[in-house]
C-alpha cells in the first residue's frame, strides 16, 4: 500500500495484493491503524482477490476517522478462506 495525504485523520491509499498460490484459498489485504497511544488497532474491511492463482487485484480509496485513529497506519495481508484467515498466515507491516 502507498499512503499520500496523511494525517491524524485521513490518508489517501493505493494497494495490490496478488495470489501467488494455487492452494484452493484466496489472499485479502486490509488497512490498520491506531492513534499510538491507546491498545486499540482499527482493523478496516479486507479487500477480497478471488479469481486465483496469478490474479492481483489493484485498488485504491481512502480512510478517514475524527478520532485520530490514523497516526500510524499499516497494512494486513492474509490466505484467506471466506472471512476467516488460514493457519494464521498474515503478516502485517507498519508505514
Amino acid at each position: 500500500m502507498t499512503f499520500t495525504n496523511w494525517s491524524n485523520n485521513h490518508v489517501d491509499i493505493s494497494g495490490w495484493v496478488k495470489d501467488t498460490a494455487a492452494d484452493g484459498h484466496h489472499v485479502a489485504i486490509r488497512l490498520v491503524s491506531t492513534d499510538g497511544s491507546s491498545p486499540v488497532e482499527v482493523k478496516w474491511p479486507w479487500r477480497h482477490e478471488y479469481d486465483g492463482n496469478g490474479s492481483k487485484l489493484s485498488f485504491t480509496t481512502y480512510a478517514s476517522d475524527s478520532n485520530g485513529m490514523l497516526r500510524f497506519v499499516g497494512v494486513r495481508v492474509a490466505v484467506m478462506e471466506g472471512d476467516t484467515i488460514v493457519d494464521n498466515r498474515f503478516c502485517t507491516d507498519w508505514a
